[in-house]
């Protein structure tokens, strides 16, 4: 009988024993890592200056059947051939499939004075490099975790598509539709401790644009938050929205940067009455080519001083919007994510669908804003949408731009309710700027520059993505 006894318990023992590495077996498991990519001080143009570190930041997610990838990378945009690169390698390393990866720029418009294909630094092989290695280290500190979702509204962005005086162009419009919400995706460890976090908001990063300062502007500000209260262990990763026509809420300090780096005369007009920057420049048939073109000199002994202090000004409000971004960030997590779990499915699927493409006529002499250039018919417009699911949490991906009324009728229409938007994802699409269907007649820079004919690309977008959300629902 004693020997009778032991054998049931130790047959007891052994299927509580299996249960539990059944169910250990299915827990997330989680690693994080980044990587340094800022440019050498000589590789800037002269004059140029580095005002804060640029990065490669990696969250890779495991549980007993699939993985998956996020990784944020501190840069307007990132070649397709560098991600496919990227996939091929980081795929064929920790054996996880491309659908299941999201590789995506935070879309700083000052992370190298050239650009990554334009002869600057970081260059496509370094990027492709950071991406791997900050994957294949994350994947190399894989620990127990736990998942939670959460979302607040920030109101640091607003839409940029003004209608002023009959003429259409970029500008501070407060009444236009925009993307508030900050959607965060938390990994916390085994003690309860944020080991990775993925912010999702919608803003232009331009805060350094066109001013000789390379930087990571406001997203790299956020991330650095966020890590610097947690530890060193922390990996915050931002992630672009649906951002295609949202700017800074804030934008005298850009501007008087610009004048000041640029030489205008506007860089010490303080004056209340002065026409507003945006008017003015509107009034150029185009702007941009005119400031991109004096960026090539470096600045003046006798504006030194005025470029310095407006260097200061920008960064004390760059550095308050990510600590705002940062801190909701922070408070999500803490006081704002209902429920954290051990346990979620963990799938990927994506598409491909295509618009009619059209391409401009007035190539040679480009208008900016304000008025509609002639087109000819052009290839059709490719764009690559992806579902990536982690339990009940959807992330939407796609490789372009998208306005916000886009993001904002997929959420409405979605059958996922904790569901993020990332831009600016696996790739650059041929599209340009990716308009709602409203925005059609907007005659922006951002519009009439996309290579979209109007009437295709919002329905196509969101019910593409509804139907693959739908199949990792099934």
């Amino acid at each position: 009988m004693r020997a009778h006894f032991l054998g049931s318990l130790l047959f007891v023992l052994l299927l509580i024993a299996g249960r539990c590495e059944a169910a250990g077996s299915s827990a997330l498991r989680a690693g994080t890592a980044k990587i340094d990519i800022t440019p050498a001080v000589e590789t800037l143009r002269p004059g140029d200056r580095i005002r804060d570190r640029q990065y490669v930041r990696a969250i890779v997610l495991r549980n007993a059947s699939a993985c998956a990838v996020l990784v944020g990378v501190d840069q307007g945009m990132i070649p397709g051939t560098v991600i496919a690169a990227a996939t091929v390698r980081v795929t064929g390393t920790i054996n996880c499939p491309p659908t299941n990866i999201v590789i995506s720029a935070t879309h700083t418009h000052s992370g190298s004075t050239h650009g990554i294909e334009a002869g600057g630094e970081p260059n496509p092989q370094r990027v492709e490099n950071a991406i791997v290695d900050a994957v294949v280290q994350a994947a190399g500190r894989m620990q127990a975790a736990r998942i939670g979702f959460g979302t607040s509204d920030v109101y640091l962005n607003t839409n940029r598509d003004l209608f002023v005086d009959g003429q259409w162009m970029q500008g501070p419009n407060p009444k236009g539709a925009s993307a508030k919400t900050l959607a965060v995706l938390a990994v916390l460890d085994s003690y309860d401790r944020p080991l990775g976090v993925y912010m999702n908001y919608a803003m232009h990063p331009i805060n350094f644009y066109l001013s000789g300062v390379v930087s990571s502007d406001v997203p790299g500000e956020a991330s650095r938050y966020v890590e610097e209260r947690y530890g060193s262990k922390t990996v915050a990763i931002f992630a672009q929205g649906a951002s295609g026509d949202q700017n800074p809420l804030f934008a005298r300090p850009l501007y008087r940067l610009v004048a000041s780096r640029t030489g205008s005369p506007s860089a010490d007009d303080l004056r209340q009455s002065k026409p507003a920057p945006w008017v003015e420049m509107a009034q150029e048939r185009n702007a941009n080519a005119r400031l991109t073109e004096s960026l090539k000199s470096p600045v003046p002994a006798d504006r030194m001083s005025a470029y310095e202090n407006a260097i200061r000004d920008q960064s004390e409000l760059v550095a308050a919007m990510g600590a705002i971004l940062g801190e909701t960030a922070i408070n999500i997590i803490n006081y704002g994510t209902p429920r954290f779990t051990s346990e979620a499915a963990i799938g990927g699927v994506s598409a491909s669908l295509q618009c009619p493409g059209r391409d401009r006529l007035d190539q040679n002499n480009p208008v900016r804003e304000g008025s509609l250039p002639p087109y000819s018919d052009g290839m059709p417009v490719t764009l690559k949408l992806g579902v990536l699911r982690l339990g009940d949490i959807h992330i939407v991906s796609i490789d372009g731009e998208i306005y916000s009324e886009i993001g904002a009728r997929l959420k409405r229409e979605s059958p996922a309710s904790k569901l993020m938007i990332t831009t600016l994802a696996n790739g650059i699409a041929n599209s340009g700027y990716i308009y709602s269907n409203e925005a059609g007649s907007h005659l922006t820079f951002q519009v009439i520059s996309s290579r979209l004919k109007p009437g295709c690309a919002e329905d196509k977008i969101v019910n593409t993505a509804i139907e693959l959300i739908s199949r990792e629902h099934d």
